[in-house]
């Protein structure tokens, strides 16, 4: 895990997209980072580069969601967040395209492993 202040330093470093988030160091707390669920590991770095803040950011994004399309469009933004570190950290086409290719497994696997079991965890309807 990282500190607040490298968790700042790399949303105002990287861009990402903290739009939902009202208090930073508030919703800090709430995030885990890149982890756990069902079994299923999920890494914090991406051919050698830390993805930690756009983990935080969408484990903040889902504590603050309020219905199953909330958790999409957090899944969009980890989507997004991710591909901005790739883009800023990758030194030619070569790394940029391994990176992005380990993004959509990525995010297809949030998709998959959590979303769905999350949402029935909240009580949140597809539907809504």
């Amino acid at each position: 895990m990282i500190t607040l202040k490298e968790f700042i330093d790399d949303v105002a470093k990287y861009d990402l997209d903290v739009s939902k988030i009202r208090n930073i160091s508030v919703s800090f707390v709430y995030a885990n980072g890149c982890g756990a669920n069902g079994g299923f590991k999920f890494p914090g770095t991406m051919w050698f580069i830390s993805i930690i803040a756009a983990c935080i950011i969408h484990d903040i994004d889902w504590q603050l969601a309020k219905c199953y399309q909330d958790l999409l469009d957090a899944n969009e933004r980890f989507d997004n967040n991710l591909k901005k570190i790739c883009d800023y950290e990758s030194m030619n086409d070569l790394t940029r395209m391994l990176r992005r290719l380990r993004i959509a497994k990525y995010v297809s696997g949030v998709e998959l492993y959590g979303t769905e079991p999350y949402a029935q965890e909240r009580g949140f309807d597809r539907r809504s």
